[in-house]
């Protein structure tokens, strides 16, 4: 296996996924890495094999800002993973968001869309390439290489 490849999940919050470094917007002493809307504190351009991001593209308040800060961290050939709500269960998602943080754990610097966005046309014009697209459940994957 290949020394020093860094995958950062992103958005990971409270439930990293296994193998990656954790990338949230809180500051707390377990993450590896802070996005503070503008960088990710303690990361270098170039660096990043792939991004994970596991029910975060709802919480992007700006797609295009952050898909292009994205693909300036990652390596030449870097790849991003989304897993997200697929449409027809956007609603859901919507109400749940809203029982979780706003009343059962209240976190209002979490933002989130109130309806579904097509965000693959974005990651296009941001300089990604869609290699591989999925269902699984509820759930949408695609994979996206930094072109």
């Amino acid at each position: 296996m290949p020394k020093n490849i860094l995958k950062i999940d992103f958005g990971s919050g409270y439930n990293p996924k296994r193998g990656y470094k954790t990338c949230d917007i809180t500051y707390a002493p377990f993450l590896d890495f802070v996005y503070d809307g503008k960088q990710i504190i303690g990361c270098k351009k170039n660096k990043v094999d792939e991004f994970y991001l596991r029910n975060v593209v709802h919480h992007i308040p700006n797609l295009k800002e952050t898909f292009m800060l994205l693909h300036h961290y990652l390596k030449k050939n870097g790849t991003i993973k989304i897993v997200e709500v697929r449409k027809e269960h956007y609603p859901q998602n919507v109400i749940l968001d809203i029982i979780w943080y706003r009343y059962v754990i209240p976190r209002y610097e979490i933002w989130f869309s109130t309806h579904y966005r097509n965000y693959f046309e974005t990651l296009k014009e941001t300089g990604f390439t869609l290699k591989n697209h999925y269902f699984k459940e509820e759930k949408e994957v695609t994979i996206w290489k930094k072109s």
